[in-house]
């Protein structure tokens, strides 16, 4: 039997048993498509992740945050002082595989307020200047503080995208661009000059999502607020967070809230967060390790600190 008799008697086949062949068909069409789909999604959650990873500041990045004093060391509880400046120096003076430091302080339930107008970020931070480079942020309007504005305290402060739409008005709403440089903002009840705004961060999903509704008519855009759902699925909850951040000078942040509100007018001088960047990746383990021999020191042998990395993601993707 030669390969058209072959063929032809496969046609026939095929012909006379059309519902069978067609359940066959459908079967193989459906398989494939829906391996090809989860591949697809599969691959944009693995790329979003990614993509917020990078924007969180890698691998090399590493949180020092506080943690409960183990059972064994509870009798030292009243000398456990936290995260502090002190820790900061020492790591800068004495851990050589650490290439950067920067401290946080955080406000807690900050009130930003403009002409009747509220922002509800998700983090007001006094910080130093290189947490720009610390947690990959882009100044797209005007500067980030410098050490001259920390060293004098002054109330200046660098916004996020979002915080400049609630108080601001957006530019789809305006229909223009809107940049709030020199402008002021109350937080908690002191006044702030807006210095600086972070461009927008969003994910390539997100912008094309924009994009395309950009171009629909204007007609098919009306109709009452929504959210997709998913939407702070696959990495895209960073963006978010990065664009409702305000970053303040961090002696700033001290005087005007901390040493002027601790508790039993007691100046707070713990930090809420330090975080580290390692020189290599590939030493990221005997850096650690020389982070945690410097702040063992300054915590005065007592362990109420822990290390937050990015590995479980990385190992996830």
């Amino acid at each position: 039997m030669n390969l058209w008799n072959a063929v032809t008697i496969g046609l026939k086949e095929i012909w006379a048993h059309k519902f069978r062949s067609f359940l066959t068909m459908m079967g193989i069409i459906l398989g494939v498509s829906s391996l090809v789909a989860m591949s697809a999604l599969v691959k944009g959650m693995e790329n979003g992740m990614r993509e917020a990873l990078i924007q969180i500041g890698g691998l090399q990045k590493v949180r020092i945050m506080d943690q409960d004093i183990p059972q064994n060391q509870m009798h030292l509880a009243d000398q456990a002082v936290g995260n502090t400046m002190d820790d900061v120096y020492a790591l800068q003076r004495s851990a050589p595989l650490v290439q950067m430091v920067t401290p946080e302080m955080r406000l807690r339930n900050a009130a930003i307020t403009r002409f009747g107008k509220s922002a509800d970020p998700w983090m007001v931070c006094g910080t130093w200047p290189n947490a720009l480079e610390m947690n990959q942020h882009v100044i797209e309007h005007g500067r980030m503080f410098n050490e001259i504005d920390d060293e004098n305290a002054r109330n200046v402060c660098v916004i996020g995208t979002a915080t400049r739409d609630a108080l601001f008005g957006s530019p789809e709403e305006t229909g223009e661009p809107v940049v709030p440089l020199g402008e002021q903002i109350n937080i908690s009840g002191y006044p702030f000059t807006i210095i600086g705004m972070f461009q927008h961060y969003e994910s390539e999903q997100e912008k094309k999502l924009r994009e395309m509704r950009a171009r629909e008519p204007k007609e098919s855009r009306k109709g009452p607020a929504r959210n997709s759902f998913g939407r702070w699925g696959g990495g895209n909850f960073v963006f978010r967070l990065k664009n409702n951040t305000v970053l303040i000078p961090l002696n700033t942040a001290w005087i005007k809230f901390r040493a002027s509100m601790g508790s039993n007018n007691v100046a707070d001088p713990r930090l809420s967060t330090v975080y580290i960047r390692v020189n290599d990746i590939e030493k990221l383990n005997p850096a650690l390790q020389q982070a945690r021999n410097v702040l063992m020191s300054t915590h005065k042998g007592i362990e109420d600190f822990n290390f937050m990395t990015q590995e479980d993601w990385a190992e996830n993707i």
